[in-house]
């Protein structure tokens, strides 16, 4: 098979220069205004030379990029920018699954005969993804869409890169562990204390150590050391295993009345994703962090599956009076809905 991961580089940040020139060679973070409490959602790689790096807090990056340009996030328009790039996309092969916004994989093994090899369609797409949207994108190729995963990560940005069978044995032996798409942090850490660092001492590590360690995931672990990924690119996107919502406030509060009305407004968009996907929730989770960053959540399971904002935040909140914040400046909720049928 030949397979293609085309990731987007530094996504909304580069959507944010191409439609306003004037930014292009700026640090571009994108996340929140200036002096605001939210978090990086991503940004250019002028910002990212400085330090700054997606999911941290605007006030580090600020003190990180004092000359950074920090604007909020439009995700209307970057989904419209991601619409038209999946359409683009589908113009080199109709096996193109999402895989996120700013990624998708290609199987692109019945295009060669119209578009080339592999390396040709990849170029192309660079081609037409610049000038049809003045945007860069990393694309990797391999036989698997993991092999494909970490070529394109090695590749970045807008290079492309290529991973067969022959570098398993290879390049692959030389990459961290963490370098392997469905190997976290959690695991990278728990890896290490083995005394697994690189993917090659994955691949050699006698298995009964990785069993033990393990359990029943050492498989798993094995099979992705030799990037024996046999998932095939799927078109269709599955449906999601949860639904999500949650809010930063402008001050920390401690005001109850204001928590359930932040947590009606987040039950109601969350409920209203359900529907978009026909899907109702057994589970209802509220995510609550303190001012001290302190997190906790709690869980109720419903008597039937609810796809209503009223029942949905009735659970919450029953579950926010259990907690007695009143007590407790709160910096953020969120909603959460799981167990969907």
């Amino acid at each position: 098979r030949a397979i293609l991961h085309v990731d987007m580089d530094a996504f909304f940040a580069s959507v944010e220069q191409a439609r306003r020139p004037e930014l292009r060679g700026l640090p571009v973070v994108v996340g929140g205004p200036r002096g605001g409490r939210g978090v990086v959602s991503t940004c250019s790689y002028e910002a990212r030379a400085r330090g700054v790096r997606s999911a941290m807090p605007i006030g580090q990056a600020e003190r990180l990029c004092p000359r950074g340009v920090f604007l909020p996030p439009d995700f209307k328009t970057y989904s419209a920018v991601h619409e038209r790039l999946i359409e683009l996309l589908r113009g080199f092969t109709d096996q193109v699954e999402v895989a996120s916004i700013d990624e998708a994989y290609l199987d692109v093994t019945g295009s060669r005969r119209l578009f080339g090899p592999p390396r040709t369609i990849a170029r192309r797409i660079q081609e037409q993804v610049y000038a049809e949207h003045g945007l860069t994108c990393s694309i990797g190729i391999g036989t698997t869409k993991l092999l494909a995963k970490v070529a394109a990560g090695l590749n970045k940005p807008a290079g492309i890169g290529e991973l067969g069978e022959a570098d398993v044995g290879g390049r692959l032996r030389e990459l961290p562990v963490g370098a392997l798409h469905g190997i976290g942090p959690v695991t990278e850490e728990h890896l290490g204390a083995l005394g697994i660092t690189t993917v090659g001492m994955l691949q050699d590590v006698p298995f009964a150590v990785l069993a033990a360690a393990f359990g029943r995931g050492a498989h798993g672990l094995r099979q992705l050391a030799l990037g024996r990924s046999l998932a095939p690119v799927t078109s269709r996107r599955p449906p999601p295993k949860s639904v999500g919502r949650e809010t930063t406030f402008a001050d920390d509060t401690n005001d109850v009345e204001l928590l359930r009305a932040a947590l009606l407004g987040l039950a109601d968009r969350a409920v209203s994703d359900l529907r978009r996907h026909g899907l109702a929730a057994r589970a209802v989770t509220l995510k609550i962090r303190y001012n001290t960053f302190h997190t906790v959540g709690r869980r109720r399971t419903l008597p039937r599956p609810a796809a209503a904002t009223p029942v949905v935040y009735r659970a919450l909140a029953e579950l926010l009076d259990d907690l007695d914040v009143g007590v407790r400046w709160v910096r953020l909720v969120g909603v959460n809905l799981a167990d969907l049928t």
